[in-house]
């Protein structure tokens, strides 16, 4: 990676930008997108077969061999929403979200800078060669939206198959799986938000060390629902590549990285 040192003169802090609303929203989206559609087929393709033939037994949990039927169901759906919603298919909408994550944020970075330190984004960009970084955050974030459509798929069959054991009816696990869906859709979009958040702040990160900054300031939201141990941090200067510890809850944290964090930083610019 090409390295800049900068520095200026009684030069001001430089805050960080929030991450962008949209993208969090996009991936958000693509996430509960995948659970609704997973619910439709596992509720058309499984549920539904098993209704329309093994109705009957399915009442009982004395007779019959229905958890069977079931499982069998539920893999053959399982497959083909593997095969929707395959590896390539979810690599490509998170390179393409990220991208515009990123090309936003090293936009509004090296805005502020040359408003600082007068070099310009173009002389700015053109040396920082972050690809290697940004492919890692990317595949990283790949991970992250794969697992969770694993998690789901494979809550819905433990799920229901554990109710069946229960001998409930075929009306109690399907509620009961409404319930789930819902849970399941909250946390993908929890998922979604936390993992732009996530990448904003370390390409962000990257950049300012990149351009010789290695200081920053803890800056919370300032509101109720900023987190004590994170209230705690607000002010505080630490080093990019350490993150700030607190004893409060005894983490090494950079803002924005931890689940959920809308904290953010002000890069301190070396002065001359």
């Amino acid at each position: 990676m090409a390295k800049r040192d900068i520095a200026a003169e009684n030069a001001k802090p430089i805050k960080s930008t929030k991450p962008p609303r949209a993208q969090q929203r996009a991936l958000s989206e693509f996430m509960s997108f995948m659970i609704e559609q997973t619910a439709k087929r596992f509720r058309n393709q499984v549920f539904g077969e098993l209704n329309k033939s093994t109705i009957n037994k399915f009442e009982d949990a004395q007779i019959g061999n229905y958890a069977a039927v079931y499982l069998k169901l539920a893999n053959r759906a399982r497959r083909k929403l593997l095969k929707q919603f395959d590896d390539k298919r979810i690599e490509q909408m998170v390179r393409r979200i990220l991208g515009q994550v990123d090309d936003r944020s090293r936009q509004e970075l090296y805005k502020k800078v040359e408003q600082r330190i007068g070099i310009s984004q173009t002389a700015l960009a053109a040396t920082e060669g972050l690809t290697p970084q940004i492919n890692a955050l990317i595949l990283e974030t790949s991970e992250w939206v794969k697992k969770s459509l694993d998690e789901t798929l494979s809550a819905y069959t433990a799920d229901s198959l554990h109710a069946m054991t229960t001998g409930a009816s075929l009306t109690e696990i399907l509620s009961k799986f409404d319930d789930l869906v819902a849970k399941r859709k909250n946390h993908a979009q929890f998922t979604a938000r936390n993992q732009v958040a996530n990448f904003h702040s370390i390409t962000t990160k990257i950049r300012a060390q990149n351009l010789g900054i290695q200081k920053a300031r803890w800056i919370t939201s300032h509101d109720e629902r900023v987190r004590h141990c994170h209230a705690v941090r607000d002010g505080k200067e630490f080093d990019l590549d350490k993150g700030l510890y607190s004893s409060c809850d005894g983490k090494t944290l950079l803002p924005g990285v931890d689940y959920q964090c809308r904290c953010t930083y002000e890069l301190i610019i070396p002065e001359e």
